[in-house]
């Protein structure tokens, strides 16, 4: 599939909104637990979301392949962080 830029904000939006869902569950299923720490998290994939589509829409130059590229590499390592960031909330 050709890489475009809506088809990334889409997976930014996406992935982002998955990361908040856990936290908002987490915080519904255990209330009083860690509370400070998931909206410490949530507060951090809001920024990530606006970093990222900021660099989406700076992308001007060509080639944007590569530019893509890192930034989807960023996306996913930052995000996978703070997946498991969620996933010790719960131990």
């Amino acid at each position: 599939m050709p890489e475009n830029l809506r088809t990334i904000k889409k997976d930014i939006n996406y992935l982002i909104d998955e990361l908040l869902f856990d936290c908002c569950m987490f915080m519904e299923l255990n209330p009083g637990k860690n509370q400070e720490q998931a909206m410490e998290i949530i507060n951090q994939a809001i920024s990530l979301r606006d970093e990222l589509i900021n660099r989406v829409n700076a992308i001007r130059e060509q080639p944007v392949k590569p530019q893509f590229r890192a930034l989807r590499k960023d996306m996913v390592d930052t995000l996978n962080g703070l997946f498991e960031k969620v996933s010790e909330l719960a131990k």
